[in-house]
């Protein structure tokens, strides 16, 4: 008799009722694989992340649980994400590894390799310090992933270090894992980025999405404006990005949850005495990303080639670092105090703050027809009277 799903495990079992001859070859693959969940390691709108461990080996996984229910029509979002990371995740270090993907008739199941490092906001408040050639480090990291990913014709969409859910009233604030995650807590060189539900590939290189989706923080002015859009989006978000490690704000302010129109003109600024310790060269990076004309960006192989990249330290082969600069001033006295303003409202979401200051996450005008798998595989749910069957979709 099979054993029934217990909570603590998720399963998939051999099933001599399982009717074959509806699995397509090749595509769809049944076969046990126990895993034992541990601690969670964050919880979202949509699901959990817990640490697991595979019962045949000891390995130890993150395994992402998103409850269809709550998806509300959206499990091509999932969907989505599991044909991008099929396709890249193997590819580059700094990108997760998709290495299941599987499914009940309640959930779906993603074992994702495990990044106990923590996120990244938490590895900046942690570490005691925060200088720009930190920062350096931590964007240079990002670009070699978003230059892999557009060489691979995807386009990320949602880039981002932090992003809380919008509150009005009295509503509950809700916070979901960064896509920022550390391997581990050893360097800053074990950053990794997660989260591709957003993502597209592009059936060609100049290929122009039109879903208004996103965090409004970070999308460029071509969505907002609904226009066609590309690759650069993902330059725009990491201009943001860059913006924010060095002060701690963003360059465009959120009022109620609503984005300040200077988005839509490019307009920023870099106001005293937040930006008077920061060099030029960064400014000018910021500067040469944030362009209102997406053809004005730099791409992602050109701004690794940018000045302010030497900022960075490099990595020698024994695991040691040394930087060509002379450290710049401390960031974190200054860049923590907004940081732990976000600190505050995730140990405590009743707290009352300005909503100016808090990013926003949200997907507007998800359009299931840009988010379609063109996979020949046929998405089948075999479940035995217990509930405990899975099957699972092969990644070979």
């Amino acid at each position: 008799m099979t054993k029934p799903l217990a909570a603590s495990y998720v399963s998939t079992f051999l099933c001599a009722h399982v009717p074959l001859s509806h699995v397509a070859p090749g595509h769809l693959d049944l076969f046990k694989c126990d895993y034992k969940t541990g601690r969670i390691l964050g919880n979202g709108t949509f699901g959990t992340v817990k640490e697991a461990i595979k019962i045949s080996t000891g390995e130890k996984y993150a395994l992402k649980v998103i409850n269809k229910n709550h998806m509300r029509g959206r499990e091509q979002l999932v969907r989505n994400e599991v044909k991008i990371l099929k396709g890249i995740s193997r590819g580059h270090r700094h990108i997760v590894t998709l290495h299941e993907y599987f499914e009940t008739p309640n959930s779906l199941y993603l074992v994702l390799d495990l990044c106990s490092g923590g996120e990244l906001f938490e590895y900046i408040m942690e570490k005691g310090s925060f200088y720009e050639e930190n920062a350096a480090e931590i964007i240079r990291t990002v670009l070699d992933c978003v230059a892999y990913l557009h060489e691979n014709n995807v386009v990320h969409r949602d880039i981002k270090e932090f992003y809380i859910h919008p509150f009005f009233g009295d509503a509950k604030i809700e916070f979901e894992p960064e896509n920022l995650l550390f391997r581990s807590k050893d360097s800053l060189s074990q950053l990794m980025i997660s989260d591709f539900g957003l993502s597209q590939t592009l059936e060609t290189p100049d290929m122009m999405l039109s879903t208004k989706l996103g965090t409004p923080t970070y999308m460029a002015p071509e969505i907002f404006l609904h226009k066609g859009y590309g690759k650069p989006v993902d330059l725009w978000a990491i201009g943001v990005m860059t913006y924010f490690l060095l002060c701690g704000f963003f360059p465009f302010a959120l009022e109620g949850g609503i984005v300040d129109e200077k988005v839509l003109r490019a307009e920023f600024y870099f106001e005293e005495p937040y930006w008077l310790d920061i060099s030029s060269e960064a400014k000018d990076f910021i500067s040469k990303l944030l362009c209102l004309n997406p053809n004005d960006r730099m791409t992602a192989i050109e701004a690794m080639k940018h000045p302010w990249m030497a900022f960075a330290p490099i990595q020698l082969g024994d695991g040691s670092k040394i930087s060509s600069r002379v450290p710049t001033v401390d960031l974190l006295p200054a860049v923590g105090r907004e940081f732990s303003k976000r600190s505050t409202l995730r140990k405590n979401p009743s707290a009352k703050t300005n909503p100016s200051v808090q990013s926003t996450h949200v997907v507007l005008d998800a359009v299931a027809s840009e988010l379609v798998t063109h996979e020949s595989a046929m998405d089948v749910e075999y479940v035995n009277r217990e509930g405990a069957l899975m099957v699972q979709q092969s990644l070979e």
